[in-house]
């Protein structure tokens, strides 16, 4: 049985990711890490997910939440996990990190990382946003220059980083497509649009869950590729489907397209 440990696990997604794991009959829980000096230190995790106690202790300790795991998943901040990574690294455990907000600096860090561990980066678990990336990079190339590219996200109105880890995934993949500019930034409100650039529009309100489209914009007609969540478990069950899939890899750089088995 695969026993997988979970960082940030007192918060919404980390306490998902934990119950799904708990009814999952081919995944047990390892470990739980959360920041140091948090009231849920030495909590049972059973408690914490409101389940009968798992005999497991919530831990502000890297090196203890980490030791009997076969696969670490990641749903803190990103001011945390240069100290999580360093111990992934040191007891060299395969890492899927669900944590959007990344800065260049960190990213270049998990990549460094994933010349000695598996590293699957994952600002998103759906396959169905795997499967949004591959169609819109297929329309993309198919319609060509002349239709208008845009990404409209939106979430809640605590998601506190904008644009989206996903949307700019998106903007990244659309950006292989040759005549495409990556994410460009907002064109001036006086001055028209720039041809062949992606805008990337946000939304943020009330308790939505995370709605995606890409617009092809033409003269004469436009298409909408959309993806909507509806259930944050959704989430939860791709972090733990990914990280069955990344066990036992040689070390590189992943992503939910190589669990989906999509190539962009």
């Amino acid at each position: 049985m695969l026993k997988i440990a979970v960082i940030g696990c007192t918060g919404r997604m980390g306490q998902l990711v934990l119950r799904e794991i708990n009814q999952n009959p081919n995944v047990d829980v390892s470990g739980a890490l959360t920041r140091s000096g948090s009231p849920f230190v030495d909590q049972d995790v059973g408690t914490l997910i409101g389940e009968a106690p798992l005999n497991i202790a919530i831990t502000d300790a890297p090196e203890k939440a980490f030791h009997d795991a076969d696969v670490v998943i990641d749903f803190s901040r990103p001011e945390t996990i240069n100290i999580s990574l360093h111990e992934i690294l040191n007891q060299q455990k395969p890492y899927v990190i669900c944590v959007t907000g990344l800065t260049d600096n960190q990213k270049a860090s998990l990549e460094k990382a994933s010349q000695k561990i598996p590293v699957l980066i994952a600002p998103n678990t759906s396959l169905g946003i795997a499967l949004l990336k591959k169609l819109a990079v297929l329309a993309a190339e198919k319609l060509g220059s002349s239709y208008d590219v845009s990404i409209l996200e939106m979430h809640h109105r605590h998601k506190s980083d904008a644009p989206s880890g996903t949307s700019l995934s998106i903007a990244q993949a659309l950006a292989t497509v040759d005549h495409l500019k990556e994410n460009a930034p907002p064109y001036p409100s006086r001055s028209p649009r720039p041809t062949n650039t992606i805008e990337c529009a946000v939304l943020r309100g009330g308790s939505i869950t995370g709605d995606h489209s890409v617009i092809f914009a033409g003269e004469k007609d436009v298409i909408t590729i959309e993806h909507r969540t509806l259930d944050r478990t959704l989430f939860a069950q791709g972090a733990i489907k990914a990280a069955q899939w990344l066990f036992a890899k040689p070390p590189g750089l992943y992503s939910m397209d190589d669990v989906a088995g999509i190539s962009l």
